[in-house]
């Protein structure tokens, strides 16, 4: 999958961990080139915000991120379990750059 995205953009990601895929299990999902914050784990609010690049998603949950899309160019997300990102856990975004005179708002 790919997704395209401004400079500038803050973006919501939400994440599923389906308790009942094949080998089901905790992942450690990074987001290279941004920061996030993770803002619920299963609906319930996250009291502590600070920034990350990664942040497990336990099994059977469903994890909010909100992301700063400050860093243009072309990313990945993906689970830094080597087999899971080999077999497909990951998506690739592009950051476009903010347009000549503008300052990223």
């Amino acid at each position: 999958a790919s997704a395209r995205v401004k400079v500038g953009d803050v973006v919501k990601i939400r994440i599923v961990n389906d308790r009942d895929a094949f080998h089901a299990m905790q992942h450690p999902l990074h987001i290279h080139g941004q920061r996030f914050l993770v803002l619920t784990i299963d609906d319930v609010p996250n009291e502590n915000l600070v920034w990350k690049d990664t942040a497990i998603v336990p099994v059977g949950s469903t994890v909010q991120y909100l992301v700063d899309m400050s860093n243009p160019g072309n990313w990945m997300l993906n689970c830094q379990i080597p087999e899971h990102m080999g077999s497909g856990m990951s998506i690739t975004f592009t950051v476009d750059p903010a347009p000549s005179g503008d300052q990223g708002s």
